[in-house]
């Protein structure tokens, strides 16, 4: 398998050269794509407004080479063990997912951000004794989901399907695992209206939906680049969602929070897919 050779030989070169290698094909896809650079282009004039297009056009080929970068070492740190992966990662408010009790469900509100994959390790980066799992969404490939599959298991994080797997999440969070979803996605059909810097999106209503159920806090997490082949992990405070609020409302309580993020690091999101893909929408101001 191709996914395998790769593997083999990424173990064999240090991280920092895997980024740089990745950036390097990041600039080349740049050129190479220019639907996917439309997009981007499009998607960070929203995110940053107040950039004129020379500027978006420079931040655009930016983040075509950290996305490329971090999706080639993700691959690389998948190869890493538990001791070397620590030594590349900072995390920052670790204090957090200690408030809560001990029998107590936590969901962690995740982004494809930096190296997004290092989070499929997260129990094993931050010394933390509760079970963690995740939500996905599997790959058509049936080995090369399968690969996957195990190698984020074997790290210690249980996967669910994002449908067949529903109902054993909320188990495993009723029982007081920590449940990673993510929620930078356009949610088609099933998602919730919601305006995301000012443009009409649909976001998933799991994270919420979930939280409200089992009155567990979402905890958002960041991972932004430091330098090549260098992250940071950021804990951000909970939100807590009251029983009595709608799924609208309760969703509208994530944007402000994703938006801080997503504006805040904006070179290390992966925003060559369409999150907005309503043509029709409502302006709104931002809050500052």
């Amino acid at each position: 398998m191709a996914l395998i050779i790769i593997e083999n030989i990424l173990k064999i070169v240090p991280v920092s050269l895997v980024w740089r290698c990745g950036a390097l094909l990041g600039a080349l896809t740049y050129q190479l794509t220019p639907k996917r650079r439309k997009i981007t282009q499009d998607n960070l004039k929203l995110v940053q407004p107040q950039l004129d297009d020379d500027a978006i056009e420079k931040l655009s080929k930016t983040v075509f080479r950290n996305s490329i970068a971090n999706i080639l070492c993700s691959q690389k740190t998948a190869t890493l063990s538990e001791q070397k992966l620590k030594k590349l990662v900072t995390i920052e408010n670790r204090e957090i997912i200690d408030r809560s009790a001990v029998d107590q469900g936590s969901i962690f509100l995740l982004f494809h951000m930096g190296n997004w994959e290092i989070l499929s390790r997260l129990a094993k980066l931050l010394d933390y004794d509760k079970p963690t799992g995740a939500l996905f969404q599997p790959l058509k490939n049936a080995l090369i989901n399968e690969h996957i599959h195990k190698s984020r298991e074997k790290s210690g994080t249980r996967l669910f399907a994002r449908r067949k797997g529903l109902l054993e999440a909320a188990k495993f969070l009723k029982k007081g695992g920590a449940l990673g979803i993510l929620c930078d996605q356009n949610a088609g059909k099933n998602g919730v209206k919601q305006l995301l810097f000012g443009k009409e999106t649909l976001l998933t209503p799991l994270p919420t939906s979930l939280a409200t159920k089992y009155q567990c806090p979402i905890i958002p997490l960041s991972v932004s680049t430091t330098r090549p082949g260098r992250w940071h992990i950021r804990l951000h405070e909970p939100i807590k969602i009251a029983p009595e609020l709608s799924k609208e409302e309760a969703s509208a309580l994530l944007i402000p929070v994703m938006e801080n993020i997503m504006a805040q690091h904006t070179e290390d999101f992966f925003w060559l897919h369409a999150l907005w893909k309503k043509r029709s929408f409502k302006k709104r101001k931002i809050a500052e």
